[in-house]
This record gives C-alpha cells, structure tokens and sequence, in this order.
C-alpha cells in the first residue's frame, strides 16, 4: 500500500505525548531499525511511538472518539455550519469528511506497520536480552494492538458480519513490506483479529496486571499498565470481536473473566459528585481498562463543547439529552452521567465529560471501560437467562451511577433487556464513538437521529482514493 513506502518509527520520551526524536526507516535498507532493535530500550520506545500516534486527533485523539465516530451515532446537535454537519448526513464522499476518512486509514496502517517491524525483530531476538517478563510483556501488547486497530479498521470499513460475512474488508497486514496485502472478507478479517488476540493474551499471562496477588500490588500496577495494552485489554477486546462475530457465548465468557478479576473499580461517588466541579471525575477513572494519555488535552477538547465553540460545538441539545437519560421516567434524572457530565459554561449548559479542570482525571481518554463488559455480559444471557442479564445491567446502573433506587425489574424479556442494553450503551459510551457500531453490528435498518436508512452505504467507510489506485482494488 502506498502508505508502506515511508515507515516511521516514533520514538517517545514518554506517554505523555511528548516525542523527542523520529527514526526514518526505508524499507530497501533497514539498517537504521536494526541499530534501534539492538537494545531492550528500543522495543519500549517502539511501543511508547505507536500510543502516541494513536493519541493524534487523526485517530483516538479525536476523530475516533468524541469526533467523527460519536457524530454518526447522531448523539450531537450541530449547527448547519459546523465541519461535522456532512459527517452527520453520512455524505461520505464529501471532500472534508472523506480526509478524515482517509487519514484514519493511513494514521492506523502506519501504526500496524510500525508493530510488524518490531514483531519481526522480535521472532530474531534473543529473549535474554530483556529483563525479567519484558520480552512477553512487548510482544503480547505488539499483538494486541494489531488486532485492536485491524478491528477498528475493520469496523469502519466493512459491513458488520450481520450484514456480509463474505464481503470483501480490510487488508490484514502481518508483515513489514511494500508489497499489497489483498483483502481479507469479513469473516477472515475477524478471525486474525482473534487469532492475534489469542496470542497476545498468552503473551501477557507475564503482565504483572494479570499476576498480581494482592489488592496493593494490583492497584500499583494498575495506575502503570492501564495506559498500556494490558492482558485485560487483550480479553476485553476479544469479548468486543466475539459479539461482532455473533459469538455471545464467548463474548460473555471473556466479559465475565474481566469483570471477575477485580482489577478494575467502580468511581467513587464522592469523586463524581464532588460540589467543587473543579474536583470531579467526568471520565471515572477507576474503570479504564486501557486508555490513552494526552499533552494538554484541554487544548483539543475545548474548542468543542463550551459556550466559546462557536458553530463547531459538539453537543447534545437539552431536549436531546432528557431523551437519552429519560428524565422524564421518575427518578431517572439523578444519573450522576446526567448530573455531572452535562454542566453549564455561561448561561447554557454543554457536554462536559472531557472538560479539563481537575489534574487526577486530566489528559487520558478511555477506549475501552469495564461498564462495557457488564453490557456484553449482560447481551450474553439475554437470550438464556433474562433475569442475570438485568443483573448486570442493574449492577452499572446503582451505586455506580446513581440509579440505586430505581433498578430494572428481574421480569423483562428477551427484548426488553436487548432495549436496556441500548439505552445504556447511549447513555454511558457518549463522546466516545462507541454507538455508532452497536446499530451496525446489529444491522439496524433505522439509526435513531438520523433520516437515512441504516444499511451498508451509511455504515461502511468506502476504502480512501489513493488505496484503490494503489492497491488495485
């Protein structure tokens, strides 16, 4: 592909962001990987450089996220003159939507890329060049975040398995070359992404995350691997796989171990309802199972969602936000997600979830939450035991976010808990482009928002200009 002629390898001071130096590697000669490939410390700043190329606002920094994705699940209102408001129409082939497009694909191969060299050098490598679990530990996250971004590619690029199984998708790229990769189908796409999964989480059985014996250790190694893709990552986004495969069973099963490991905590309420909103925690920290960390975060969010955002704000409209959080239902308007995330700048109030002010919850976006897990789990029984699957849900929606008084009654169908399950994926993955792909995967024919069909012309990204030219697609 045309993005492979020029590699960059990103080396990183830190997690922050903050890059300090960048290594050209050309794939006629790769004398200079070489060199970096040398030491242990080569292969952490090989990893520390794809994080942060992934914290770019091409990718989770923004348009992954709280940008182009979360605007076609239709959770804002934009204004008419907003450069969101074709994204909104799905007019793909608009030239500013289509660059959004088109630099999430190349930003994303360019990372996987950058994980296939290091992954070569590692098949070469002697493992006694690394300290204590580092050699399993690299890999396992080098594993991981391939399958990760192939899936993420996967579900923008192709038709949701519920859809096409057979369809033609993604190329799966395995190795560091100039050569095309020709598309993998749908279904192909998806059993690499669970395949390297499944090694990646072998690998990380070394993560000190997964081996930590007690409550201290855990919470020590926790606050380090969060940022990292951890062995719960690996699981969590095996379980994301398998429910987009159709797989419920082992989506539950994957969820379950998450959620049973108690490595991850619910937010203190005291946290989230603090009275001084300086001291708030809008992301809920302590349910991250991998996030990414930013430089002034502040700087990118803000231009979007306060009063000074102009024609470019990013928000819901007050009608909009009673109708995700149900304010009319009674009691339903003490979701702290309802309370706490939505606040006023000025006279007017604005989405506030990534607003910036206290320094513990500052600079991290989450890509992957353990209320997710519950959903999943929950989606799992739903079908078999209705009533554990409320249990779930239930379990997200009491002390957790406020709703304690008023827990979903054990007697729902089938389709009643399918229901919930939505309106809680709305409620809680706002902001975070996480329910786009919920109607796609079940191949809804109506997205709630929007006037146009849900079908394959809305919810697939059509492949940018220069890979069909070069690729000969």
């Amino acid at each position: 592909m045309k993005y492979y002629r020029y590699i960059i390898i990103l080396l990183a001071a830190a997690l922050s962001c903050a890059c300090s130096d960048w290594l050209d590697v050309h794939p006629k000669s790769q004398v200079l990987a070489g060199g970096h490939f040398k030491t242990e410390q080569g292969y952490a700043d090989q990893l520390t450089g794809v994080y942060t190329q992934m914290s770019s606002t091409d990718l989770y920094g923004r348009e992954l996220t709280f940008g182009l994705r979360e605007v076609l699940s239709q959770n804002y209102d934009l204004d008419v003159a907003s450069s969101y408001y074709r994204v909104a129409q799905y007019e793909y082939d608009d030239e500013g939507v289509k660059a959004k497009i088109t630099n999430a694909w190349a930003e994303s191969y360019t990372a996987i890329a950058n994980l296939n060299l290091m992954l070569e050098y590692m098949e070469t490598v002697n493992p006694a060049k690394f300290s204590g679990v580092n050699y399993n530990v690299y890999k396992g996250e080098a594993l991981g975040l391939r399958a990760f971004l192939h899936f993420e590619l996967l579900r923008m690029f192709a038709p949701a398995p519920a859809a096409a199984p057979s369809a033609p998708a993604i190329p799966y790229v395995t190795t560091y070359s100039t050569l095309v990769t020709p598309l993998s189908t749908v279904s192909q796409a998806l059993d690499f992404v669970i395949a390297d999964l499944t090694a990646a989480i072998e690998c990380l059985k070394s993560d000190q995350l997964y081996t930590a014996e007690d409550n201290n250790e855990v919470y020590r190694v926790r606050n380090q691997r969060v940022f990292r893709f951890n062995y719960y990552a690996a699981r969590a986004t095996l379980a994301r796989a398998y429910l987009w495969k159709g797989d419920a069973e082992n989506a539950r099963a994957c969820a379950e171990e998450v959620i049973e490991s108690d490595r991850f905590y619910w937010a203190y309420f005291t946290e989230i309802t603090a009275s001084n909103s300086m001291e708030r925690d809008r992301i809920y920290r302590n349910e991250h199972i991998f996030r990414l960390t930013f430089t002034k975060l502040d700087d990118i969010v803000k231009p979007y969602f306060t009063a000074s955002s102009g024609v470019e704000e990013l928000s819901p409209s007050e009608t909009k936000m009673d109708n995700i959080f149900e304010v009319s239902s009674a009691g339903l308007g003490m979701d702290y997600r309802y309370t706490y995330q939505y606040a006023y700048d000025g006279g007017e109030r604005y989405f506030a979830k990534f607003w910036q002010e206290a320094n513990a919850y500052m600079n991290m976006i989450p890509l992957i939450r353990l209320s997710e897990m519950y959903y999943i789990a929950a989606e799992g029984w739903a079908t078999s035991d209705p009533a554990r699957a409320v249990e779930f849900l239930n379990t997200v929606r009491g002390e957790p976010r406020g709703l304690y008084n008023y827990p979903l009654p054990e007697t729902l169908s089938t389709a009643a808990v399918q229901e919930e399950i939505y309106k809680e994926y709305r409620k809680e993955t706002l902001g975070e482009g996480q329910l786009f792909y919920y109607y796609k995967r079940l191949n809804l024919p109506v997205i709630p928002g929007s006037s146009k069909p849900g079908n394959n012309a809305t919810y697939v990204f059509p492949l940018p200009d220069n890979e069909i030219e070069f690729g000969n697609r």
